[in-house]
């Protein structure tokens, strides 16, 4: 069954900013270990980005949208997906293997590791993505609250902890999957590359303005819809 996350009111305003976008997300439903977790993820850009990271970033809880079987909303351009369920939850297993690999690098050597060649700085925005879970687990990140930077341990292991604690998914974790179900998550993108996540908030999403920043395929790929548009414009109004 397909769905459609419900845009929330007075997102009209942003759809005459913009275009609009249908991104393709898919609904798992899953039991890890004796948890059960309702999530929804993005299906294209973390594999156009082939980093499962950004899998685990671009995850929502289901409950913070609305979800119905059709659409108030006419138009817009619907994107493909590029991974299922199965393939968003193998991300999250490489992307737990991955934090663990970065964690025992920088527990070894605590200031040498900062100039190894994995792109450590990819990740500093979580800090300002995910404040909310950083209040919840003040014994350990309240040092970060208003912080630029991090060394490469410290975001090693708020990564960690969003896996486990948002996710649910630990190392030797059984994961049981219930139910996979195609999702269309609209988003608005204007013209000076912003995108809206209308659907869950009517502000700028900091998570997608960082894959636009840190992934230069991905801001291509959006620089390309945007011109298809305006284009398709051009042709519908000969006066322009």
């Amino acid at each position: 069954m397909t769905y459609y996350a419900i845009p929330k009111e007075m997102s009209e305003i942003l759809l005459a900013r913009g275009i609009l976008i249908w991104q393709p997300y898919v609904r798992i439903i899953y039991r890890a270990g004796k948890k059960k977790n309702d999530i929804i993820v993005d299906s294209l850009i973390p594999k156009m980005c082939n980093d499962p990271i950004v899998t685990v970033l671009l995850s929502r809880k289901t409950k913070l949208v609305k979800l119905s079987k059709g659409t108030s909303l006419s138009g817009g351009m619907f994107l493909k997906p590029a991974m299922d369920g199965y393939d968003v939850m193998n991300f999250f297993r490489k992307a737990y293997s991955k934090v663990e690999e970065l964690l025992e690098k920088t527990s070894q050597d605590f200031d040498e590791q900062v100039q190894l060649d994995i792109d450590w700085q990819r990740y500093r925005a979580i800090f300002i993505l995910t404040r909310r879970l950083m209040e919840r687990h003040r014994p350990l990140f309240r040092y970060f609250v208003g912080k630029t930077e991090a060394h490469p341990y410290a975001v090693a292991l708020f990564l960690k902890s969003l896996i486990e604690n948002g996710l649910y998914i630990k190392k030797d974790s059984t994961v049981e999957v219930l139910s996979c179900e195609r999702v269309y998550y609209p988003l608005i993108i204007t013209s000076d590359l912003r995108i809206f996540e209308i659907a869950w908030r009517l502000k700028n999403s900091l998570t997608y303005a960082w894959v636009l920043d840190k992934f230069p395929k991905v801001r291509e790929f959006y620089e390309r819809i945007l011109k298809r548009k305006d284009e398709e414009c051009g042709r519908k109004n000969p006066n322009t």
